[in-house]
């Protein structure tokens, strides 16, 4: 019989605790004389790097072992897979291959394991040995170099924070003179659109209203015709139902000029409904993406 208890001061212990089956710890039936059963309690040590695992706690110390050694062999396995795709990586940056080099560094850098190297040689290659910025203006690029450990930002940002400080600079300055010019004039659009937006929207209600009026008249009208022997009530049947589809028609074009209108407010508060405008976004996202790449690299 076994009983498996993980340590509590050591996490990284399991205590199997081993006695006869159908044997108690203390057994009151023992004759006098006789030794008790003693438990065999056996200790197993997972590895310092081995993060804590329920499933291992169910198995047997040959099982166990198995295990570890099962997983240790395709670790080792990757570390080899990793060290061939590093050094085809770096080979290929040496020739000056840069996509094919930014490729294999972006493979390599998916193991859990690698520590800085591929990261390093991706950088090196993404911006084509440290000549270009392009890259850290791209959001998703700038993001992953926000979350690469310190070491590998260091190491870029030792390379390239002079001219993207420099860069930053030229890009505020720019938006702060484009800013003011770009934003009163989109102020002056949505006003205008939505003064556009408010008159189709005060003609569609009104019509609306009117066509609910019209449409009431006809129902009460026509329920007359079987009530009376009158043309009347067919004649207003008539009236009402003519002025009905009328109305019907007014609304449907006002409904349209409505979606119209509002489709260009909401197309307007985009700054990138303007050449102008659009340029301003692309300075404000070029910044938020230097804000993340160099936020904790400056002194």
């Amino acid at each position: 019989m076994e009983e498996r208890l993980i340590d509590k001061e050591d996490e990284r212990l399991i205590r199997i605790k081993k006695k006869a089956e159908g044997v108690d710890a203390e057994d009151a039936t023992l004759a006098e004389g006789e030794e008790e059963n003693v438990e065999e309690e056996v200790l197993v040590t997972l590895p310092e790097d081995e993060e804590y695992d329920e499933d291992l706690v169910g198995l047997t110390p040959s099982e166990l072992a198995r295990e570890l050694a099962r997983r240790q062999k395709a670790e080792e396995e990757a570390r080899a897979e990793c060290e061939k795709i590093l050094a085809s990586a770096e080979e290929e940056l040496a020739g000056g291959a840069y996509e094919k080099a930014e490729s294999l560094f972006a493979q390599a850098a998916c193991y859990a394991f690698e520590e800085g190297r591929a990261t390093k040689g991706l950088w090196t290659a993404r911006t084509k040995n440290f000549k270009t910025t392009e890259p850290f203006y791209h959001g998703d690029y700038a993001e992953e170099f926000s979350a690469a450990d310190d070491e590998s930002k260091q190491f870029v940002r030792e390379k390239m924070s002079k001219l993207l400080l420099k860069e930053r600079e030229e890009l505020e300055k720019e938006e702060a003179e484009l800013a003011p010019e770009v934003l009163a004039k989109q102020e002056e659009r949505q006003q205008a659109f939505a003064a556009n937006r408010r008159y189709y929207a005060v003609r569609l209600l009104a019509f609306l209203a009117v066509l609910g009026a019209f449409m009431i008249a006809t129902v009460v009208s026509a329920s007359f015709i079987v009530h009376t022997l009158s043309s009347l009530p067919v004649i207003l049947t008539g009236v009402f139902g003519g002025l009905t589809l009328l109305a019907f028609v007014i609304t449907l074009v006002f409904f349209l000029k409505f979606l119209g209108a509002n489709k260009l407010c909401k197309r307007n508060a985009r700054l990138s409904s303007t050449e102008d405008g659009a340029r301003l976004e692309e300075l404000r996202n070029k910044l938020d993406c230097l804000k993340l790449v160099l936020e904790d690299g400056e002194k």
